[in-house]
């Protein structure tokens, strides 16, 4: 081999070491090497935990769903043709729009319920979203991303703004404490519940990760939060058929706790806002729902039976609730086969007034939709002329109008 041929050859294989090495080190910066939380930062360019370290600009663009121009006059309506990882509501003058989030990308779309139109309003993308909570009307969401190893949770405020022109907005995000294992809104306000190796500890901020003050701590790990009004958090043990359950009420000013409901098999709850009403379901050798008054320190039995996650409760009329309610039989493991995603169930829609303790059929939801309906994270508008929920199966946004 020619000297000149070897010094060619040490070049080009010097250069491809340098070209290697450089990569390295730029894909360690921006990997991060501070044990902050990875996911979204290689996607989205978030700060530290406290706060936001930069923005980023999106263009708005205008996309007709493809079922959009087709059923917006429909009683039932199919809002997302993708799997979305949660949605919000949101009155205005012409009437109610809805904001949910991609499950795979992470795009924002805004859909007007009275209308055909559905907006992208973000095309940033953040892989991957497996839920997403909206608050501050519908400007701000807590969206949570399950990270490459299936154990690491990382939790993130993102925040819509508008610009001064028309053609853009911008989005800024921080970072929350990682692994958290339940979050719940309401307002302004986050509680979120995080796992210790012999504890849980809760904590209550506003959206922007300030003002956090923690507001429980306790040897019970395995729990489900519910924000129910500003005063209020109810925490309920996650529900195992024939485990005794518990329901507690923390005070979010003083951390004060109360005892509502224990020893109950499998307990699984839905609180009112005005905290009076509870909707429980108990899961033994036989599963049935009750409602316990608070006042009248009462218990009502309703049927049909169906789980307290199907049923969301009416702040317009008092004791009424609307909920999903499977056509097929109920047993004592359903719950918890349905929470593993070993079952799945074909659902209509049921009104339930407990003062008459009486309940009505409003929607057979899978005659007009095509298909059987699995509904999870039911919603009901400001108004209460829409009821906005997910089928569970794939994770579509649908809307029925309960005027029509």
């Amino acid at each position: 081999m020619s000297k000149k041929l070897i010094i060619i050859i040490s070049v080009v294989l010097t250069l491809i070491v340098v070209v290697l090495v450089g990569f390295y080190i730029l894909n360690q910066t921006s990997n991060g090497t501070d044990g902050e939380p990875g996911g979204f930062k290689n996607f989205f360019p978030f700060g530290g935990n406290n706060t936001p370290a930069g923005t980023t600009n999106i263009s708005t663009t205008t996309e007709v769903a493809q079922t959009g121009q087709k059923n917006f006059t429909q009683k039932l309506r199919n809002l997302s043709v993708e799997p979305v990882a949660g949605a919000g509501t949101l009155d205005i003058k012409a009437g109610t729009s809805v904001r949910y989030i991609e499950k795979a990308t992470g795009h924002i779309f805004e859909v007007e319920l009275f209308s055909p139109n559905q907006n992208r309003i973000s095309n940033t993308t953040i892989p991957v979203v497996y839920d997403a909570l909206w608050l501050n009307k519908n400007n701000s969401l807590i969206a949570r991303y399950l990270k490459g190893d299936n154990q690491t949770v990382d939790t993130y405020s993102l925040t819509l703004k508008s610009v001064s022109t028309t053609t853009e907005n911008t989005i800024s995000g921080i970072v929350y404490p990682r692994n958290i294992t339940d979050v719940s809104v309401f307002g302004t306000s986050v509680f979120y519940l995080i796992k210790n190796s012999d504890s849980s500890s809760g904590f209550i901020s506003n959206f922007d990760g300030k003002n956090k003050k923690q507001i429980w701590s306790s040897p019970i790990k395995e729990l489900l939060s519910q924000y129910v009004n500003t005063k209020t958090i109810a925490l309920t043990t996650k529900p195992a058929q024939n485990i005794p359950g518990f329901l507690y009420f923390v005070d979010t000013g003083t951390g004060q706790v109360r005892k509502i409901l224990g020893d109950v098999p499998g307990l699984s709850t839905l609180v009112s806002a005005d905290t009076n009403s509870i909707l429980y379901l108990e899961e033994g050798n036989d599963v049935g729902i009750s409602v316990f008054d608070q006042k009248a320190k009462s218990y009502t039995k309703m049927t049909p039976v169906t789980f307290p996650e199907k049923c969301v409760w009416s702040n317009k009329t008092k004791n009424v609730l609307y909920c999903a309610v499977p056509r097929e039989f109920l047993n004592g493991e359903s719950l918890t086969s349905w929470y593993k995603g070993l079952i799945s169930f074909s659902d209509d829609i049921w009104r339930f007034d407990t003062t008459s303790n009486t309940a009505s059929l409003i929607e057979n939801l899978s005659n007009d939709a095509g298909q059987s309906l699995d509904v999870i994270k039911p919603i009901l508008s400001e108004n209460e002329q829409y009821l906005v929920f997910m089928n569970k199966a794939d994770n579509t946004l649908w809307s029925l109008d309960l005027l029509k």
